[in-house]
């Protein structure tokens, strides 16, 4: 792969991936105000984890299930659109790869407001969807399995289990997997200060109410309303 092709996918896959549909659209439903982080409080209401990252999740929490699985679209697209496009004119070289890693280092870090950006699960899924579908069904549904036990990990599961899938598929060492690798660690960066603060909270013995953020989500997604669910 020559250099230019590499630049050119490179800034191509994060100037879209800067592109913030949850700022658009929480911009569009309340102007002149910041995105309300998520908070996720301990089970004694004594503490909380807030989480600075802006998504889907922050959408879906303040207007409801509509809004949320707008952005959660509108995040996708704008991965897979760019990873695909790449993966079609140059089905032989690996800019689609490299498209994809861009994409979600703007996302996370955005260059249109101030490297403060998303977690990424959603650009993942789209780029996954563009470079292998099947890949995506089966990460993110033995994630989805795994967070039945787990709730906190349900999600990174599913992006790390990409590693060992492109390992098997397309063999230990090639770009597939290495671009594994790196989208998993660039999804774990986000996650720190949250984690540092997990450990924080309990190493003062206190203990996350995970059911809280779920609660929430549940009721916003069977109801289309924010809000969380009564008890």
């Amino acid at each position: 792969m020559n250099a230019a092709l590499a630049i050119t996918a490179v800034v191509v896959g994060y100037l879209v991936g800067s592109i913030q549909p949850a700022r658009l659209i929480w911009a569009h439903l309340r102007p002149g105000t910041a995105p309300e982080p998520l908070r996720t409080p301990t089970r004694d209401g004594q503490a909380e984890i807030v989480s600075h990252t802006v998504g889907a999740s922050n959408v879906m929490a303040a207007f409801g299930a509509r809004w949320g699985m707008t952005t959660m679209a509108l995040d996708i697209l704008k991965a897979f659109i760019p990873v695909l496009a790449f993966r079609l004119a140059f089905p032989d070289q690996p800019a689609f790869l490299l498209c994809g890693v861009a994409v979600l280092v703007g996302h996370n870090w955005p260059v249109w407001y101030r490297f403060a950006g998303g977690a990424g699960n959603s650009s993942i899924m789209g780029m996954l969807l563009a470079i292998d579908p099947l890949a995506l069904v089966v990460t993110h549904a033995v994630g989805m399995a795994i967070g039945m036990a787990f709730p906190i990990v349900a999600f990174l599961a599913g992006v790390a289990l990409t590693i060992p899938w492109f390992a098997w598929r397309a063999g230990v060492g090639s770009p597939e997997m290495w671009f594994a690798v790196v989208i998993t660690t660039l999804y774990v960066l986000p996650q720190l200060p949250a984690a540092v603060q997990l450990h924080r909270l309990r190493k003062a013995g206190h203990v996350l109410d995970v059911g809280h953020v779920m609660g929430m989500m549940r009721h916003s997604a069977r109801t289309g309303r924010p809000g969380a669910e009564k008890s």
